[in-house]
């Protein structure tokens, strides 16, 4: 049985991070001719996101997944497929989080009941910022 599970409000979470402590920071490119972006202009992209799986889909996991990120094209372009740390070894060095699951190329599913959406959303940002996820 899946439970009732939704996200902690913020100050109630578990989160050592926040998006405000990283919007300002920018990502280098991982591949030539791209340019680095701030984190915000990630976000603003819509390719960088984080969000509460639909009870339909915590279901069809048995309940072990709390989060989908995407990581669309945009920002794709600011990680290397053969970089020494992958993007879902990133995910898993991260306080709070339990277990990641790559499901496709640009989405995760995450275990991490106690992070709230924002802190959520800062976790796969510091990853990308992380220069292991570059060649």
């Amino acid at each position: 049985m899946v439970d009732d599970w939704t996200p902690p409000e913020r100050g109630r979470c578990t989160c050592t991070i926040h998006l405000e402590q990283l919007l300002t920071v920018v990502v280098p490119a991982a591949h030539p001719g791209l340019p680095a972006m701030t984190v915000a202009e990630l976000l603003d992209s819509g390719d960088l996101k984080a969000d509460p799986l639909l009870p339909a889909t915590r279901h069809a996991t048995g309940g072990a997944f709390h989060w989908s990120l995407w990581v669309g094209d945009t920002a794709r372009g600011h990680y290397h497929d053969r970089a020494p740390l992958r993007l879902d070894d990133g995910l898993r060095e991260m306080p709070g989080v339990l277990a990641v699951e790559w499901v496709e190329r640009e989405e995760f599913v995450v275990a991490a009941p106690t992070l709230c959406r924002n802190g959520m959303t800062a976790v796969i940002a510091a990853v990308l910022i992380d220069p292991r996820v570059r060649r």
